[in-house]
């Protein structure tokens, strides 16, 4: 069974643009292992995160993300089981936005398959994920 998280939360205000560029070089080689897909978003101090993946996977993952100290205000917006990855197209199972936007079609394919396979969620994701990266 697929599963699907996704919270926001504050980056630990000592992370310097050196550790979060690490953080995400990280988490890319983690997740790929893994075969967990997502999406991580940084901005202004504070992180927006989608994970994918087989249940236990995520749920484990999840469960260390809470206690990592390089953020804290962890808030859950959803956690279900879904169907199908709305990442699982992507050479790159698991993409990286930060303030350049370098993958904004990646958060823009997310929203298109939220919006078709979850539409009672879709306004909620859509507000924030756009107001978080300041494109509206």
């Amino acid at each position: 069974m697929w599963q699907t998280i996704s919270y926001v939360s504050t980056a630990n205000p000592t992370l310097k643009d050196s550790d979060i560029q690490d953080l995400f070089e990280d988490i890319k080689s983690n997740n790929e292992k893994n075969n967990i897909t997502g999406i991580l978003m940084y901005s202004n101090g504070n992180f927006f995160q989608v994970l994918e993946g087989e249940k236990n996977k995520v749920r484990n993952l999840f469960n260390k993300i809470k206690v990592d100290y390089r953020h804290y205000d962890i808030i859950k917006i959803f956690d279900r089981e879904i169907r199908h990855k709305a990442f699982s197209d992507y050479n790159s199972s698991f993409t990286i936005v930060s303030d350049n936007y370098n993958h904004i079609d990646d958060l823009e394919h997310f929203l298109e398959e939220k919006k078709l396979r979850n539409p009672d969620n879709f306004e909620n994701i859509f507000y924030l994920a756009y107001k978080f990266m300041k494109l509206t």
